[in-house]
């Protein structure tokens, strides 16, 4: 019998991560091993994880970074059938340097090499392909952030598309991923931008340091005031996370536990709280399967959970 449980579909940039053995400068740096990376893949994988039916609708180059990319979305059940491959623009990549920091865990730079990748080739012409245009129709939710418009037009149009479609009972999940280096010299251009799509998600998440940065206030009460709009709204924090749905707000605090490093931590929390909503918890449930979600990424130099 075909499967019939609530189908997430993440749209957005995947790339391979190159991380260092050890927590040196990258000129010491002898030995790399690779990762898969990008907000929304990781997302899609925590998502497979907590046992949702997921996708990704995405581009990758024709080439051994790309092939792995796929493999590993098969590996995490995430269907890969919507992932396109272009044969000229290859896969983005980036080069993560760690280093030591003074509460033990290790702090992640990245350096990144994506300029002319198959992901900033993203054209609306992706959304209409076959599997993709199958796998929207039966989305439960799509989930997508910041960092996808700012790659090139024609991915922030497969953004605008996203957001303009009719929803038909489907949530729209959006990640606010402030990321200022993507946007130089176009910060005010972004602050608009991300702000309408924040306004028109069903699911906005956000944290307090991104959302200072880009909507000019970190208190989860004034942002509320701010953003009415999505039914719910996700503030989180090194310290924990307040969401509110509708008129109800939790607050909740992060679980505590070994820390080895924080990047992907809030795309594996983004996707805790999406599995909970999408199987019927309650805010406060969707808030504590998010945060034990994120422990298992806050566990290793991996942006994914595994």
């Amino acid at each position: 019998m075909p499967d019939t449980s609530p189908l997430a579909v993440c749209v957005g940039e995947g790339m391979v991560a190159l991380i260092p053995a050890s927590a040196v400068p990258l000129e010491d740096a002898r030995t790399f091993h690779r990762s898969l990376a990008g907000a929304e893949w990781n997302t899609a994988i925590a998502l497979a994880s907590a046992g949702i039916r997921t996708a990704v609708v995405s581009r990758v180059g024709d080439d051994g970074f790309g092939r792995f990319l796929a493999a590993e979305l098969r590996r995490h059940d995430v269907d890969d059938s919507a992932v396109e491959i272009d044969d000229e623009a290859p896969t983005g990549l980036y080069v993560k340097e760690l280093s030591p920091l003074p509460d033990g865990s290790i702090g992640g730079t990245m350096h990144y090499y994506r300029t002319g990748s198959a992901a900033a080739a993203m054209t609306p012409a992706l959304l209409s392909a076959p599997a993709a245009s199958a796998l929207l129709a039966e989305a439960a939710l799509v989930h997508t952030s910041g960092i996808t418009p700012a790659l090139s037009p024609g991915a922030r149009a497969v953004q605008d598309e996203l957001f303009a479609a009719p929803r038909e009972g489907r949530m729209l999940s959006f990640d606010l991923n402030w990321r200022p280096a993507l946007w130089r010299g176009r910060e005010d251009e972004a602050r608009r931008l991300l702000t309408g799509y924040a306004r028109r998600a069903d699911v906005l998440f956000c944290t307090r340091a991104d959302a200072e940065a880009a909507f000019g206030t970190a208190d989860p009460d004034a942002l509320r005031a701010t953003f009415p709009e999505p039914r719910r709204l996700v503030v989180t924090s090194p310290a924990g996370a307040i969401a509110f749905d509708g008129d109800e707000r939790t607050e909740s605090e992060a679980l505590a536990v070994p820390v080895v490093e924080t990047i992907g931590a809030g795309d594996a929390f983004a996707a805790g709280f999406l599995a909970g909503i999408l199987t019927g918890l309650s805010l406060t449930g969707a808030l504590a399967r998010a945060h034990r979600i994120a422990t298992r990424a806050l566990a290793s130099t991996r942006d994914h959970v595994d």
